[in-house]
């Protein structure tokens, strides 16, 4: 008997953890029609602050974006947008797999404005990251680094190609474009 429990104890402590947060994935498709804003932008200002509602003071993040290039829904030059947790003083707020913002980080964003924790469509998925590659060719990835080789590919679990490159943010923004025209007219 003794053995018994000790190999369920030992499978349980070696078990892979699961994902704390979960979200079901979304399309490229998903991305266009859900969002009330697109943009390409670089984070300008990440700033946590307390904030008080009826059940009590919560912390939220407050990010701003330099909007280099409005897709849909907004003509601003800053779009600001909100998450909840962050750290204001010794008090900390957080919830799994939030993402989590630096001043400089380019980012291509699918968006709701709606009030939410996380206002990314698809929780992390419609919130991409431009890297610039060896040649200077700013490229799309995951918020993982995974290449996004066509927007298509988005939400399919298309992991583990690394040979794979990543679409050029130009072309990128050009199937959006697309896209928007295509799917809200």
């Amino acid at each position: 008997m003794f053995r018994l429990f000790a190999a369920i104890a030992l499978a349980l402590c070696t078990s892979v953890p699961a994902r704390a947060t979960t979200y079901p994935p979304v399309t490229f498709t998903d991305l266009v029609t859900q969002a009330d804003i697109i943009f390409i932008g670089e984070v300008m200002d990440v700033r946590p602050l307390a904030v008080n509602t009826a059940d009590g003071p919560v912390i939220k993040t407050r990010v701003v974006f330099r909007v280099h290039d409005p897709l849909f829904g907004t003509t601003a030059a800053l779009e600001v947008l909100e998450f909840f947790g962050g750290e204001v003083g010794d008090v900390g707020m957080a919830i799994a797999e939030m993402p989590r913002f630096a001043i400089g980080d380019r980012r291509v964003v699918f968006a709701r404005r709606d009030r939410s924790i996380n206002p990314i469509v698809g929780f992390t998925q419609g919130l991409l990251r431009v890297t610039r590659d060896a040649a200077g060719v700013d490229r799309v990835v995951t918020l993982e680094g995974l290449p996004v080789d066509q927007p298509e590919s988005i939400g399919l679990g298309r992991t583990g190609r690394t040979a794979v490159t990543a679409m050029r943010l130009l072309d990128f923004r050009d199937r959006v474009r697309r896209a928007v025209e295509g799917i809200r007219r």
